[in-house]
């Protein structure tokens, strides 16, 4: 079968390229029908990279993290590896839940190791399931599969270390880009920079949010107290928003009054407080908004997240109206 450009282009990436080979190589030392890289977001373990040789799982593929192995793996409660998963109390009642929940997939050995991000957090669960029970001489494994785990840690250091320096390339041919007022992108910049973050995230499974800014009262200002004032505002909140982000978060204005930050890199349960804190810096500085935020989903892209936030902004500028 001939692949698609798409497809070349992600079997190229030099991060995928060497996660594909640790998990070759550990299929080799331990033949289990599926091995993976996973990262953890929210409620779902989803899949980065998988070795795939039985239960058709790939790269993208959800699963429920409360019901998972790995989230009792990582509490504790049950070994790194496991040659009869039924054995183990802690993932025979993982198994039940599976089976409640739908789920028929046999799994009659696991194995799971933590694995961490940049910043000592964890990343996701490199993990291996199969149909049958294996040997109890799988646990000899343990040394090589730490050291694969050390393997896939530098990868994602690596793969960190690049997008920065992509990131700041973009940032360079972005310049031509940007809002005279407020010092963030245009409406056009923010679009490649949207594009270019979609890119990464689609390649390396990464999470991303975006917050949606619709500023309040502009129209009343340039009514009463004439367009400088409106323009001081829009700058004012402008110079807020960028003062609050990170350096690889990206702010633009889409319109006279409207806002947009892209936070890379950054899983759904860190969206609440980033859009807290975007409000608190806005009312410090004076400035009334609605604000409204959506992740980027697994099997949807940035542009649907956009849509989201931007649907939830203006429900919150609904709320704001009748409350007053």
């Amino acid at each position: 079968m001939k692949r698609s450009q798409d497809q070349r282009e992600d079997t190229e990436d030099p991060f995928n390229q060497g996660v594909d080979n640790t998990l070759r190589l550990l299929h080799q030392l331990a033949p289990l029908d599926t091995w993976m890289l996973t990262r953890v977001e929210g409620d779902e373990q989803i899949v980065v990279r998988a070795d795939d040789h039985g239960y058709g799982i790939e790269a993208g593929t959800a699963f429920d993290w409360s019901n998972s192995f790995c989230i009792r793996m990582l509490e504790g409660r049950a070994p790194q590896i496991a040659p009869d998963a039924a054995r183990e109390p802690a993932y025979a009642e993982a198994l039940s839940a599976l089976a409640a929940a739908g789920d028929q997939s046999p799994i009659g050995s696991y194995i799971g190791y933590p694995v961490q991000d940049v910043d000592h957090q964890l990343y996701g669960v490199l993990c291996a399931i199969h149909p049958e029970t294996l040997a109890d001489s799988l646990v000899e494994h343990d040394e090589p599969i730490r050291a694969a785990v050390s393997t896939l840690e530098a990868l994602i250091r690596m793969r960190h270390q690049v997008d920065s320096l992509e990131r700041e390339r973009e940032a360079l041919l972005l310049e031509a880009h940007t809002d005279t007022l407020t010092g963030t992108y245009n409406r056009r910049g923010w679009g490649l920079a949207l594009a270019a973050e979609e890119d990464r995230c689609a390649r390396h499974g990464l999470p991303a949010g975006v917050v949606m800014i619709d500023l309040n009262g502009l129209k009343a200002v340039n009514d009463t107290q004439g367009h400088e004032a409106g323009d001081r505002l829009i700058a004012a909140a402008g110079r807020a928003l960028l003062e609050t982000v990170r350096d690889i978060d990206t702010v633009a204005r889409l319109g006279g009054d409207e806002f947009a930050v892209l936070f890379p890199e950054t899983p759904i349960d860190y969206l609440p407080d980033l859009t807290e804190r975007l409000r608190t810096a806005l009312e410090q500085a004076g400035v009334s908004a609605a604000l409204g935020a959506s992740a980027r989903e697994v099997q949807g892209d940035l542009p649907d997240a956009q849509a989201r936030a931007d649907q939830a902004m203006y429900a919150e500028k609904r709320a704001q109206r009748n409350a007053s």
